[in-house]
């Protein structure tokens, strides 16, 4: 077998052709369950490299495994989708993810030229997953409406098809946004909960008889104020981050208004904050509207769950990591208030997503910009490789997936998911 030295050298010799594919992939930015020319592309390369493949999976999402063994199965997965200029001008991969689809190539290809995984237990999918930005409802929600997807994100489709039944680990990486150092590892993401609450009342005349009238506005106040207190009631390290608007209120000044709507994402770290949170602004937007004599409705829409990560693999990515860089180039265990559907595969499986430097410019903006090709494509490659490469060849540095605890997960996972998506 190949040493991971040897390993490594294959894609060191795949440079230029990885940073023309990664100009090519970024400059194809198309938003979620619209990557059809991207996913072409990925399609186009596959059947260049003779890798066998499944497409069309939640409408764009294509997977590709090499190797038969039935020991351990390892998924790499990658975002493929993009964001909407903010000029309005088309789109434009301000979030990384050309990055992530031009890495998963790029490790797909070694493992299948070295033929690595040839008379080993292990098999490797790579996962090009569409639609992670939590943007564009109404297209999504008609898609759903037309019976071609049943969820929002790409991910929760795919778990929901099965793609993801049999998986013991997985591993992603994405940009961040440090500078001066490589890499960060062990973050966290915040899972969040879409929330639209409307309060029901009265309409009177403001001037000639108000007390006619059951003002909604003044319950939403009430609520937003209640609402501003529960922050104050979960530790800062909880991440519980709550920012209401009113999105209908006011009316006319000469009536009482009888319908205000008050929304927010409730986020956090942790599923049990989250859900605790979400509990407390439910009797907030219930007891405001009591104490006025209103009445209410709460519709849910789900997010994504917190990603929490697997430190056993994260051990592994770090010894990985410091093949290539020192100890104090790497970021330990930074907390985002970001979130991404890939908290939702960590619910389920053990998973790992490190950040890697490069880029420069804001995220979700037009300034966004590749700036540091090495450290994008191969270095961050070579951690991953080197990775993948200790779990085909050493059986203690594995992760194991308990396949009666993912059922039970999964029943839990899509009990939530029904019970809160409206």
């Amino acid at each position: 077998m190949l040493t991971k030295e040897e390993l490594l050298k294959h894609l060191e010799k795949e440079k230029q052709a990885i940073y023309q594919r990664g100009d090519a992939f970024f400059q194809c930015a198309e938003l979620g369950f619209r990557e059809v020319e991207t996913a072409r592309m990925i399609t186009d390369l596959l059947v260049e490299w003779g890798i066998p493949y499944k497409k069309e999976i939640a409408l764009t999402g294509v997977i590709a495994t090499i190797g038969k063994g039935n020991g351990y199965h390892i998924a790499f997965v990658a975002d493929i989708d993009a964001l909407p200029r903010k000029d309005g001008n088309g789109n434009i991969h301000s979030c990384g993810h050309s990055i992530q689809t031009t890495l998963g190539l790029s490790l797909l290809k070694v493992l299948h030229d070295s033929g690595i995984l040839e008379n080993t237990d292990t098999k490797v999918s790579f996962f090009f997953t569409p639609a992670e930005e939590y943007i564009d409802f109404e297209y999504r929600d008609g898609l759903i409406a037309a019976g071609k997807l049943e969820f929002r994100s790409g991910k929760q489709n795919m778990i929901a098809l099965g793609c993801f039944d049999g998986v013991d680990c997985v591993l992603s990486a994405h940009a961040n946004g440090d500078e001066g150092m490589k890499f960060d590892v062990a973050s966290t993401l915040a899972g969040f909960m879409a929330k639209k609450a409307i309060f029901m009342g009265r309409a009177a005349h403001s001037g000639a008889a108000p007390h006619l009238g059951r003002n909604t506005l003044h319950g939403a106040t009430l609520a937003m104020n209640a609402i501003s207190f529960l922050k104050d009631q979960f530790a800062l390290e909880k991440g519980l981050r709550l920012n209401p608007v009113l999105t209908v209120g006011g009316g006319s000044v000469n009536t009482i208004p009888d319908e205000t709507v008050l929304e927010t994402y409730v986020r956090a770290n942790d599923n049990e904050t989250l859900f605790e949170a979400c509990k407390r602004f439910d009797g907030c937007v219930e007891h405001c509207a009591k104490a006025l004599d209103l009445e209410y409705k709460i519709l849910n829409t789900v997010g994504y769950l917190p990603l929490t990560q697997s430190k056993g693999l994260n051990n592994v990515v770090r010894e990985n990591m410091l093949l290539h860089c020192s100890l104090e180039e790497i970021v330990e265990g930074p907390i985002s208030g970001a979130s991404g559907d890939v908290g939702d595969l960590g619910f389920l499986i053990p998973t790992i997503q490190f950040g890697f430097s490069g880029v420069k410019g804001r995220f979700h903006d037009d300034s966004f910009q590749i700036s540091d090709y090495e450290n994008c494509y191969i270095t961050s490659g070579k951690v991953m490789l080197g990775t993948i490469y200790d779990l085909i060849t050493n059986p203690n540095c594995r992760v194991q997936q308990n396949a009666k605890e993912y059922v039970v997960k999964k029943m839990e996972y899509f009990g939530w998911l029904h019970q809160n998506y409206q």
